[in-house]
């Protein structure tokens, strides 16, 4: 097992519309975002199919025991990411388009690379920014002191990509 520095954690947008007034207008590449808190991820939950029938043993004291096989039904939640917020445009940044635009595509979680390694483990992550919550404290000092915001991805579909 590597022990990697996950303060070295890169995230990288996937192509979104920031002006919607130029409606289909990707622009950007290597969109990557200043990450201040997270990854952080809701979890993962598979579904439960009853299995239980009335010729169901009855346990010693006679009662009918509810029992259940794993399910097909898989969510793969959500992952939260709390990032710098910049309104460096008309609409809002690229963090507010990440919410506005509304698309699916493949947000990027990139890992460093350990010794001997020349890339890290990736893992792409598909879905859509479905929350968007700006913070920022006006009278503050240090990591405080900056406009940030939480961006929440509901997930449709993961892959790992091995270091190399």
């Amino acid at each position: 097992m590597s022990n990697r520095d996950t303060s070295l954690i890169r995230v990288k947008f996937f192509l979104q519309n920031v002006d919607p007034s130029v409606p289909g207008t990707d622009t950007g590449s290597d969109i990557y975002v200043c990450l201040v808190d997270g990854p952080n991820w809701s979890g993962f939950t598979r579904g439960d199919v009853e299995t239980t029938c009335s010729e169901t043993t009855l346990d010693d004291w006679g009662n009918l025991i509810r029992t259940f096989r794993a399910g097909k039904l898989v969510d793969l939640g959500t992952v939260t990411l709390t990032v710098d917020w910049d309104a460096d445009d008309s609409y809002g940044g690229r963090e507010f388009a990440a919410f506005m635009d509304g698309r699916t595509g493949d947000l990027l979680i990139e890992f460093p690379a350990a010794s001997g390694e020349t890339t890290g483990p990736i893992i792409t992550l598909t879905g859509y920014c479905n929350s968007f919550t700006p913070s920022g404290t006006v009278l503050s000092d240090d990591d405080s002191a900056r406009s940030t915001a939480e961006l929440v991805y509901k997930l449709n579909a993961i892959a790992c990509t091995a270091p190399v």
